[in-house]
C-alpha cells in the first residue's frame, strides 16, 4: 500500500510536468509549422515523403531536449523554463538549417528529399547537443 500511496502522491507533479513539457512541444511545433514555407500537414496527407520526413524529424528533434528538461528538472517551474529554452534553441536550429539547405516551398512541394533530410539531420545534431547540455 505504501507504494500505491507514494505513486498517488507523486501523480499531480507528474501530470503537471508532463503537461508543461507536452504544451511546450506543441507550441514549438506550431511556431515552426506557422512559419514554414509550405503547408506540410496538407502535403503529408497527400503522401509527400519530403514533408513527412521533415515533420517527423522536427518533432523528434524538438522532443529530445524538452524530454531532457523534464528529466533533469526538479520543479514544474524549472521544467517550463528549461523546456522553453530548449524549444527556442531548436526553433533557431530549424530556421538556420532551412536557410542553409534551401528548404523552400518549391522543394517541399516537389517532394525533394535532399533538403528535408539535411534539415532534419541538422536539427537532430543540435538536439543531441541541446539534450546533453540540459543533462549537465
Amino acid at each position: 500500500m505504501d507504494v500505491i500511496q507514494s505513486l498517488l502522491a507523486a501523480l499531480p507533479v507528474f501530470l503537471a510536468q508532463f503537461a508543461v513539457a507536452l504544451a511546450t512541444l506543441i507550441i514549438a511545433l506550431a511556431v515552426v509549422l506557422k512559419a514554414t514555407p509550405a503547408a506540410e500537414v496538407r502535403l503529408i496527407r497527400e503522401g509527400n515523403l519530403a514533408a513527412a520526413i521533415w515533420a517527423a524529424g522536427t518533432t523528434v528533434a524538438m522532443a529530445m531536449p524538452i524530454g531532457a528538461a523534464l528529466r533533469f528538472s526538479h520543479t514544474t517551474t524549472e521544467v517550463a523554463v528549461w523546456a522553453a529554452l530548449a524549444a527556442m534553441i531548436q526553433i533557431a536550429a530549424y530556421y538556420a538549417a532551412a536557410v542553409l539547405f534551401r528548404k523552400t516551398r518549391a522543394s517541399v512541394e516537389a517532394g525533394e528529399l535532399a533538403s528535408a533530410v539535411a534539415v532534419v539531420g541538422a536539427q537532430l545534431g543540435v538536439a543531441f547537443i541541446n539534450t546533453a547540455a540540459l543533462s549537465a
